[in-house]
C-alpha cells in the first residue's frame, strides 16, 4: 500500500511539474487572480487556457498550437494568458469558467470577467488565430465602443 501511495504521489508531482514548464516556457501565467489584475491595467482580454496533463488532446494544442511562433506573438501583443489545470487548480479560477471539455479556452473581458468567446477542444495554429482575431474583434467592438459612451 505504501509503495501504491508513493507511486500515486510521484505521478501527482511529475503531472504538474508538465503544466508548470509548459506555462514557463511559453510566458502564460499560472495565476488567474495576478492575471485579471494586469489585465485590467493593460485593458486586454485573457485567455485562460483550461487543460489537463492527463488529456493527449490538451498536449497536442499546447505543442502544435499554442507554441507556435504564429501564437506567441499574438498573445503576447493581445492577451494575457493563464493556463490552468482543471483538476488540480479547482477553485483558483471563477467556477463559471469550469469545464469537463478539454482544452477549452475562454477569451474573457477582464473589467466584467464575462466570456468574450469560448474555443472548444483542439484547433490547429492558424483555426486558432483566427479565433483569436474573433475574440479580440468582439471585445473591441463590443465592450471598448461602449466605454466611449460612458461619460
Amino acid at each position: 500500500m505504501k509503495i501504491f501511495i508513493t507511486l500515486l504521489l510521484l505521478l501527482t508531482l511529475s503531472n504538474a511539474a508538465k503544466i508548470d514548464k509548459f506555462a514557463s516556457e511559453v510566458g502564460y501565467s499560472r495565476d488567474y487572480t495576478s492575471a485579471l489584475k494586469i489585465a485590467k491595467k493593460q485593458n486586454k482580454l485573457i485567455m485562460l487556457v483550461v487543460v489537463g496533463d492527463y488529456c493527449p488532446w490538451c498536449k497536442k494544442f499546447e505543442r502544435k498550437a499554442l507554441k507556435s511562433s504564429l501564437i506567441r506573438k499574438k498573445v503576447k501583443k493581445d492577451f494575457i494568458p493563464v493556463v490552468i489545470d482543471n483538476k488540480r487548480d479547482m477553485g483558483k479560477y471563477p467556477k463559471k469558467f469550469h469545464t469537463k471539455l478539454l482544452p477549452t479556452v475562454y477569451f474573457i473581458n477582464p473589467k466584467t470577467e464575462q466570456k468574450v468567446l469560448r474555443v472548444l477542444g483542439y484547433a490547429k495554429k492558424d483555426d486558432f488565430a483566427d479565433m483569436m482575431n474573433e475574440a479580440k474583434k468582439t471585445y473591441s467592438y463590443r465592450y471598448k465602443k461602449k466605454d466611449l459612451w460612458n461619460f
